[in-house]
């Protein structure tokens, strides 16, 4: 399998990469497989009925489950579908078989009718999610296709398909398998895309079928709304077929008693509906919007006034109004309902999707942007008088030199030298070996204040000078007494240097 992966669960693979992709999952242990397409969505997990033992092998393009009485195969088809073969080895106890389809209750099966023309889409299942909200396309999630029945000599036939509760049955024609050689292949494929698989529109027999063509009518379906809507829209229609005159506009109407009523749209753009060489069949778009406030948990009523022909895809099973409307120019305020109880069986191939017309602005001023590195040098200069008492007369001076680190911001640097210049008056004693004893002490608190920004980083050399006075007694005592003089100073200092930041 060209994109398979191996998971917690068993191999992964993704289809209809360019329409809302679709994972499939691969049972690790069983042959099950889980399909799911929308995030925060349930999905669908189909097991079949089987108690035994298998063995996995496979490659890029095909994995099997080989079992003793029965196997089953995966095989990607293209990327738009992929098929499941229930391969019976020996005679089977039945000639049904069943596969239980965990959270079948999410999702609604249209089975399409018995007189379309493809056998294969014969009594095939629409799979479409109950409640489609606004973002997940037409809310399609897969197709299971008519499934055929070959045998070992190559006879084949058409099994029928059916649901019961949250069960998926395949019923093979009991007369063909009791004639049949094993190992028999029961392989229906399940297309993966959100496109209708129907075109063409069953006429009065014997006028045989044709494309599915809307003229000046306005087709609508209804839809869940999930978020309320105030503003821009943009709508998605897919063309299937071209006319020379092909084209419509987006509408929306509100609901009333499950058929639609009022306007709620305005300012609908022209869709482009042909199909010419440069434009293929596919989705073609355009903008529109709502009138007024849709709440969230409503009902809408979407489709399109055909200005003048719509040639869609579409699945049978879905309520759908088709009324005629041909008042040019201009979109009706009331829908032109006919009659509540006349009403198509198309789910259409459409869907808008909304958003927001909040608008957020951000302005980066002072020309700083988050990786600016900005480093601004600012000196500072104080003179500090202090006033020390003392009986001797000492003089000294201190020299602060601090280097302080700011940041800024978020990223700007500040580096700033700062200098402190201040005069101190020191006392300072003598002690003799005489009874005579005289003793200084010095007691100072310095409190500096700074306020600066965020992170500061203090560096503070002191130098000190201290000059000694001394008056002629006290030299005259030491040159006759031959007294020793100690110089003492007993210099307590305290220095608290607080920062605050603003």
């Amino acid at each position: 399998m060209g994109n398979r992966e191996w998971g917690k669960a068993g191999a992964v693979f993704r289809q209809s990469f360019t329409d809302f992709p679709l994972m499939v999952e691969l049972g690790k242990k069983c042959p099950s497989w889980s399909l799911s397409r929308w995030s925060g969505s349930k999905g669908l997990r189909f097991i079949p009925a089987c108690d035994e033992g298998f063995s996995l092998r496979g490659d890029k393009q095909r994995l099997i489950y080989k079992g003793r009485k029965r196997s089953h195969r995966f095989t990607i088809l293209t990327d738009h579908s992929f098929e499941y073969d229930c391969i019976l080895n020996k005679e089977p106890e039945s000639n049904v078989i069943s596969l239980v389809m965990e959270g079948a209750e999410h999702f609604d099966f249209f089975r399409q009718p018995d007189f379309v023309q493809e056998p294969f889409l014969k009594g095939s299942y629409a799979v479409y999610k109950k409640e489609t909200l606004i973002g997940e396309g037409t809310g399609k999630l897969c197709h299971i296709h008519r499934p055929e029945i070959i045998d070992a000599r190559g006879r084949r036939c058409w099994g029928e398909l059916s649901i019961a509760g949250n069960e998926l049955r395949i019923t093979i024609p009991e007369k063909w398998l009791s004639e049949a050689l094993y190992p028999v292949i029961v392989d229906p494929t399940i297309g993966t895309t959100t496109v209708g698989s129907q075109y063409l529109w069953d006429r009065e027999p014997p006028e045989p079928p044709e494309p599915l063509m809307f003229e000046l009518s306005i087709p609508v379906n209804r839809f869940l709304v999930s978020e309320t809507i105030d503003g821009n829209c943009t709508a998605f229609v897919y063309v299937n077929s071209d006319d020379s005159e092909a084209g419509g506009r987006p509408v929306l109407y509100s609901d009333n008693g499950n058929s639609p009523l009022t306007r709620r749209s305005a300012d609908e753009g022209f869709i482009d509906m042909r199909v010419v060489a440069g434009k293929p069949a596919g989705w073609r778009s355009a903008a529109f919007r709502s009138n007024a406030s849709i709440a969230s948990g409503s009902n809408i009523w979407f489709g399109v006034f055909c200005e003048y022909y719509w040639m869609p895809r579409f699945d049978w099973g879905a309520k759908c109004y088709v009324d005629w409307w041909d008042h040019l120019p201009g979109l009706p305020n009331t829908y032109p309902i006919w009659n509540v109880n006349y009403f198509e069986n198309f789910k259409l191939s459409m869907y808008f999707t909304y958003s927001s017309a909040q608008n957020y602005v951000r302005t980066l001023t002072q020309g700083v942007t988050l990786t600016d590195n900005r480093k601004l040098a600012l000196d500072y200069r104080r003179l500090m008088l202090q006033t020390v008492k003392g009986s001797s007369g000492f003089g000294k001076s201190i020299l602060f030199v601090r280097s302080i680190l700011e940041m800024q911001g978020i990223t700007d640097t500040f580096q700033q030298w700062r200098a402190y210049i201040r005069d101190l008056y020191d006392e300072a004693g003598t002690i003799a070996e005489v009874t005579q004893q005289t003793q200084y002490y010095r007691t100072q608190a310095d409190t500096v204040k700074v306020e600066g920004i965020v992170i500061r980083s203090l560096l503070v050399f002191v130098k000190i000078i201290t000059v000694s006075f001394v008056r002629d007694f006290i030299l005259r005592r030491f040159l006759v007494a031959r007294e020793e003089l100690v110089l003492k100073s007993c210099i307590t200092r305290d220095i608290q240097l607080e920062s605050r930041i603003n």
